[in-house]
């Protein structure tokens, strides 16, 4: 019983001022202003302890108690206003529950603003349709694309006679001239990337046909006044600057890591089972400033040969159509008894396939757009010597050199690591930040 009367003790002081307390073993009787302990005795047990000090605080007769002990008047309780009278104990066992079924508001995650959806824009990519140019106009479309929704629609542009060859400022009328192929009529595109001196007259009209609607981009030196297209986009060697001019090394290109897994795969069979080294040689050929003289191509077989075979590696070999024959001849038959693959220009183009594969890549030094793919692959680039010089190419493999991807070949295959080159990309993003910023401007306005 000792229990018991420990709880009824305890509730009592808590709703009245207490008497003195006699020294009988029988419980007091509660005052009629007293929580109803006795009612639920299990509950009180529980919950007596921690209510007794807090309601003993609130209750302003609690200070008489130790003057009650003093004199029998104590044993008279004082009165205690019906408003004082405490209520029952929560039930304390329940409050854990509502916490953990109901979060607290401020804990929840604010909710994540949706990004606009973005409208596809038109593209189109305009060249005169030689391959080397039209990879550095689509090559560009391609990137834009992978960073906005876009159509890309490939231009190859045509003139009729001989009017293609006259000066920008001489071809008064220049869609007059047009093949019918050509298909440079409206509706005009958001976007227009042109490359090369055939599209020269067209670009520069672009944007009042299209009536400021179009962006226009020209890729390489237009060696016209760089304001008149709304961004021109040469390589570093050229030394073009301009607020609107926005120089990088070696020229927009179409390659990346999801193309060279794909071509590889069209030749996967005949190329798994050569041995390494993979050496990719990359031949061009005759050009303003270089040429590749059978003296010279057989120079560079020999140079190709002997490592390859010390090494025990295999060849893929692909030519240009600016290789002379005479030094194709002779190159095909100083290395075709090799492990590998030499491609003649029949049948399907292994020439993404073979940069796959390459463990290193060999490039003749007139190429500015082999030599910038092969850097895009993080693999050692080597450049082989032709006939010829230039300060604008000895620059372009300066700035190649500088950034660790390529290295003059010395007749010895060695690797090192660089980070791929990605130029394309780095001019793919300024293009769409130049457009929005565009964009943005005219709606503000």
């Amino acid at each position: 019983m000792a229990g018991i009367t420990d709880v009824v003790e305890t509730k009592k002081n808590a709703g009245a001022t207490p008497k003195a307390a006699p020294k009988t073993s029988k419980p007091r009787k509660a005052p009629a202003g007293a929580a109803p302990a006795a009612s639920k005795p299990a509950a009180a047990k529980a919950d007596a302890p921690k209510a007794a000090p807090k309601a003993a605080a609130k209750t302003a007769t609690s200070k008489a108690a130790p003057r009650a002990a003093k004199g029998p008047k104590a044993e008279t309780p004082a009165p205690v206003a019906p408003q004082a009278a405490p209520k029952p104990a929560p039930r304390r066992k329940a409050a854990p529950k509502v916490v953990a079924e109901t979060p607290a508001p401020e804990t929840a995650a604010p909710p994540v603003p949706q990004a606009p959806v973005r409208e596809p824009i038109t593209i189109w990519a305009i060249s005169d349709g030689r391959a080397g140019i039209e990879a550095q106009a689509v090559g560009l479309a391609e990137a834009v694309a992978r960073q906005v929704p876009a159509d890309i629609v490939v231009k190859r542009v045509g003139w009729s006679g001989r009017t293609g060859r006259l000066p920008w400022w001489a071809n008064w009328l220049p869609r007059r001239w047009l093949t019918p192929e050509s298909e440079i009529a409206p509706p005009w595109p958001d976007l227009w990337i042109a490359a090369g001196r055939a599209t020269l007259p067209l670009s520069i009209r672009a944007k009042r046909w299209s009536g400021g609607k179009t962006y226009v981009v020209q890729i390489q030196d237009p060696r016209v006044p760089a304001n008149m297209f709304d961004l021109v986009i040469p390589p570093k060697h050229d030394r073009l600057t301009g607020d609107n001019v926005l120089p990088i090394t070696g020229s927009p290109h179409r390659v990346t890591s999801q193309r060279l897994d794909s071509e590889y795969e069209k030749f996967k069979d005949r190329i798994d089972t050569l041995p390494h080294p993979r050496v990719a040689v990359l031949l061009g050929g005759k050009s303003k400033a270089f040429d590749l003289s059978a003296l010279r191509a057989a120079e560079m077989a020999h140079q190709i040969q002997l490592p390859l075979e010390q090494e025990g590696g295999s060849l893929l070999m692909t030519f240009s159509r600016r290789t002379p024959d005479q030094a194709k001849a002779l190159l095909t038959a100083r290395l075709r008894h090799l492990p590998g693959m030499i491609w003649d220009g029949t049948g399907p183009n292994p020439y993404f396939a073979f940069l796959a594969a390459a463990d290193y890549i060999l490039v003749t030094e007139d190429s500015t757009n082999m030599a910038t793919e092969a850097a895009s692959t993080g693999k050692p680039v080597f450049i082989l010597k032709m006939d010829g010089t230039s300060l604008k190419f000895r620059l372009f493999h300066q700035e190649l050199e500088s950034m660790g991807a390529a290295r003059p070949y010395g007749g010895a295959f060695h690797g090192w690591a660089y980070e791929p080159v990605d130029e394309t990309g780095r001019a793919a993003a300024e293009v769409v930040a130049r457009m929005d910023a565009r964009d943005d401007g005219a709606t503000s306005a």
